[in-house]
């Protein structure tokens, strides 16, 4: 497990560990969980070893970009749940109100050791910098939320799935292991770190936020690393068997629907793959569907916002894309329409509103609709770019795994990304196209339709 530990560990300065601190200190922010949860194990284990208590501190802010009830209620679901499980392990649990950058700092400073949870968007990326820049004890980075750390895949942009594929398969193996935190030796749960910003009740706690209270909260997915296993377990009994047939039809629910717990870092994509593997041989065909979906794709979205700067940018898209596309900027559009009649749902495309109304009522669409949605946007638009920002825009307000490389890479493929270039159309250029035609002749799109009509 140390070896993996290693492979996993960046250290972010060249300042020394303090053995003069108070505590060990883990800011927790992409993996919010201590199942399979790398950089708990290791700063557990420099706790034991320096003798000083272990402290994890959570950092909420309201200013976040699309800070809003849906996703904090999901969010804040998970914390309350983490706060009792980590009081169980005798583990200090603080949840702070304020910014990433401010909290570790001022808890850092009195630390022996400053523990990180990588995330690869430009934004938490920076943050991580700025702490490791402004204090002068050792900040290392933990990568707690991928099966192999991108660094060791690839050390630049892979343009299609199948050279990720190459790449983790040789070595995945190395990376799913049996997790077991050690007992935690030095007990800090009752370490006074001051005043504390937390609420048992996700209601007042939202109450107590300066959040969009606009974009309504839904009742489809509750937060937190036990809904997932039950979500984990319910996909490897009930559903992952026909997995492969069915899980590109919205009109049955064959999805394993992690997504969200994966974005909030409720559920390790490592402990996934472990549990089942221990039900399913590798080499099922319903297994290898999966895995090309949970590792090869979410990691292509890891190296995709590691490596491209303009990765949620019109600009990111590769270069032939953006040629078609602008070759056809000029061409007349069918349909136009604003962001407001795409927020609302009203296009004359009833298909697409659909899509948009699951969107809205459950904080989540469907990934094969989500590919119809985003490509539709573009072509109801007169410029690209703004298509683009659009897809972006309702990607990150109304998902509840919005705001995540997942997302970004999959709005990017509707553009061209990830692909190659097809016949020649107007409006989209050479872009892959879908068709309203090809839904229906995939599944049964009208009872799609039926379900989501009321809003």
């Amino acid at each position: 497990m140390e070896n993996m530990i290693d492979k996993r560990l960046k250290k972010l300065n060249s300042y020394p560990i303090s053995p003069e601190g108070k505590y060990v200190l883990y800011c927790m922010e992409a993996s919010q969980r201590i199942s399979y949860n790398y950089a708990l194990l290791f700063t557990i284990e420099k706790s034991n070893e320096l003798r000083k208590p272990l402290v994890v501190i959570f950092n909420i802010t309201d200013q976040y970009k699309h800070s809003n009830a849906r996703y904090y209620k999901f969010m804040l679901e998970g914390i309350i749940e983490l706060k009792r499980d980590f009081e169980t392990l005798g583990i200090k649990f603080q949840v702070r109100k304020g910014d990433y950058v401010s909290g570790c700092i001022e808890f850092g400073k009195d630390s022996c050791l400053v523990v990180l949870d990588r995330n690869y968007l430009a934004t938490q990326r920076k943050w991580r910098y700025e702490v490791a820049n402004k204090l002068d004890t050792l900040v290392v980075e933990v990568d707690n939320d991928v099966v192999v750390p991108v660094e060791l895949v690839s050390n630049k942009e892979e343009p299609y799935a199948y050279l990720i594929r190459n790449k983790i398969y040789p070595i995945m193996e190395n990376f799913i292991h049996e997790f077991k935190l050690p007992d935690q030796k030095v007990k800090s749960s009752q370490f006074d770190l001051g005043e504390e910003f937390f609420f048992s009740d996700v209601n007042i706690f939202l109450n107590n936020l300066n959040i969009d209270k606009t974009v309504s909260t839904v009742n489809t997915f509750r937060g937190g690393y036990n809904e997932a296993v039950k979500l984990l377990d319910e996909f490897i009994f009930n559903k992952l068997s026909m997995y492969k047939e069915y899980r590109s039809d919205p009109t049955k629910n064959y999805q394993s629907n992690l997504s969200p717990y994966l974005h909030f870092g409720n559920i390790s994509p490592v402990e996934i793959i472990h549990k089942i593997l221990k039900n399913y041989p590798f080499e099922d065909e319903n297994v290898q569907s999966f895995i090309n979906e949970l590792v090869v794709w979410r990691e292509l979205a890891r190296n995709f916002v590691y490596y491209n700067i303009n990765y949620n940018k019109y600009e990111g898209i590769p270069e032939w894309a953006k040629k078609t596309l602008e070759e056809h900027k000029g061409d007349k559009r069918e349909f136009l329409y604003t962001l407001q009649d795409f927020e609302n749902a009203k296009t004359h495309d009833i298909y697409w509103n659909s899509a948009q109304k699951e969107l809205l009522k459950t904080g989540k669409m469907h990934n094969y609709m989500r590919m119809y949605w985003a490509k539709k946007i573009l072509e109801w638009t007169k410029d690209p770019k703004e298509a683009f920002d659009i897809s972006c825009y309702l990607n990150d307000k109304y998902e509840l795994d919005g705001r995540d490389p997942n997302g970004y890479t999959g709005i990017s493929w509707c553009f061209g990304s990830f692909d190659r270039p097809f016949g020649e159309r107007k409006v989209i250029g050479k872009i892959r196209y879908m068709s309203t035609k090809g839904l229906e002749n995939k599944f049964d799109i009208k009872k799609y339709v039926e379900k989501y009509k009321n809003l």
